[in-house]
């Protein structure tokens, strides 16, 4: 007997180029057997029939060996066992498949596509309106440099200012300049104008100040070279005319805004000019009013004149005596004692001493002697003197005041005026895609380095 022999339905395959092992192939259509019975045809006849219908049942029988998962071990595929399949029992993928099967296609080539076509068929041209400007201030005063000559120098000359240029920066951007704007200017309109795509134009159609703010400083730049300190302006709308006028409007801001400072540093000069003045002023009138008081009071106008006054009646009257005293040992000499030319001698020396006396006495009385009035009327003088001093300093400075008034002590200047675009500067949509690509690209590796990190730190 020759029989044709077929794999089992329980073996299985295995394929190591995918991983999987494979259901068996069905039965062959039909097994021979050849057999020589003994007994005759009739008995040939049954052996075969029963070889056909075994041969219908195992054709008619289903493969009971399922695929193996991807995820299955390596001793799983090697061994031939089989585990239920994950997902649908039909085998269908879906999207999350995918995903796991091409993630770079998925964050970096998909969005990179979606952005390319959105900046290339549906973003709107913006058009920008580029100004410069400089703020500068008046030089400080030279103080050692006096009389004409010094006040024509110590303020011919204007230096940059980079606080004031930070001031105009920082009102460009606030909400002051925004609120101010938008009485000649319709921010709302210009920013969500019909020809604006839908991503880039403002998307609230009445937006609160602090969202419209928002919107604004992403339309609006200000930059500042720190070395020339010249302050570059940018503006993007979606119509040259826009961003022109705007741009005009901005500039029209900053030197009012100038111009307020420089009021308001004329005024404050000024003020405390004349604050200086009134009150050098009132002390010069003080000090006269003492000073005439004292004269009253004491009933002297000057009493150094009257020190010495008395001073020299002193030394005229010690001259006298000593005269007197040299005649009466003249006249003693041949006279005889009491005699009335020597009585009247001494009479008169006593005298001149009793006034000499006198005369000392008032002179150098603590409280009403000419000593303490002349001390008191020096430094009434000297009073009148430091304010009268002070007056005039502070004339001057009013003087200089009303000068510099004429002249502004902070100016804008415009170094490039607004100029009206004629062509699109964004979106550039070939350096943008290529941007989005490489963002994306150095995003996703990043990612991929830390997950990888992750799970060999884990494993």
């Amino acid at each position: 007997m020759k029989i044709w022999t077929r794999l089992s339905p329980n073996t299985s395959s295995f394929s190591p180029a995918t991983g999987l092992t494979r259901a068996p192939a069905a039965a062959p259509a039909a097994v021979t057997s050849q057999v020589r019975p003994a007994g005759g045809d009739g008995a040939g006849r049954t052996a075969t029939a029963r070889t056909g219908a075994r041969d219908k049942a195992l054709r008619a029988t289903p493969a009971r060996t399922p695929a193996l998962r991807a995820g299955a071990s390596m001793t799983d595929r090697l061994s031939g066992r089989t585990l239920p399949p994950v997902g649908s029992m039909g085998g269908r993928r879906n999207w999350r498949d995918w995903m796991r099967e091409h993630p770079f296609t998925m964050w970096v080539v998909l969005p990179s596509l979606i952005a390319a076509f959105y900046l290339f068929f549906i973003a709107a041209p913006q058009y920008v309106s580029e100004s410069r400007f400089t703020v500068r201030a008046q030089m400080p005063r030279v103080a050692a440099m006096t009389g004409a000559g010094g006040e024509i120098l110590g303020s011919a000359g204007f230096i940059p200012s980079p606080e004031n240029v930070a001031a105009v920066r920082d009102f460009l951007l606030s909400h002051d300049a925004v609120r101010k704007t938008r009485e000649t200017l319709d921010l709302v309109e210009i920013f969500r104008r019909p020809e604006a795509d839908p991503l880039f134009r403002l998307w609230w159609p009445h937006p609160t100040a602090e969202r419209l703010r928002w919107f604004y400083r992403w339309q609006v730049t200000v930059t500042v070279d720190p070395t020339t300190g010249i302050s570059d302006l940018r503006v993007w709308t979606f119509r040259p005319s826009d961003s022109l006028a705007l741009s005009n409007r901005l500039l029209e801001l900053s030197e009012d805004l100038v111009n307020d400072m420089n009021t308001k540093i004329r005024e404050e000069a000024m003020r405390v000019a004349r604050t200086e003045l009134r009150r050098a002023e009132s002390r010069l009138t003080d000090a006269r009013v003492a000073l005439t008081m004292f004269r009253q009071q004491e009933r002297e106008v000057d009493p150094s004149a009257t020190a010495s006054a008395a001073v020299a009646t002193i030394n005229a009257l010690q001259s006298d005596i000593a005269r007197a005293r040299s005649d009466l040992q003249t006249l003693q000499a041949f006279a005889r004692p009491g005699s009335p030319q020597i009585v009247n001698l001494e009479n008169r020396i006593r005298g001149l001493e009793a006034q000499v006396a006198e005369e000392r006495a008032r002179i150098a009385t603590a409280s009403t002697g000419v000593t303490e009035q002349m001390e008191t009327f020096a430094r009434l003088t000297a009073e009148v003197q430091l304010a009268q001093a002070q007056l005039e300093a502070n004339v001057i400075v009013l003087d200089r005041a009303n000068s510099d008034s004429a002249r502004q002590a902070v100016f804008l200047s415009r170094v490039v005026d607004p100029n009206l675009a004629e062509r699109s500067l964004f979106p550039l949509p070939y350096w943008a895609s290529l941007y989005v690509f490489l963002s994306l690209t150095v995003l996703y590796g990043m990612a991929w380095l830390i997950l990888t990190g992750m799970r060999e730190h884990a494993r």
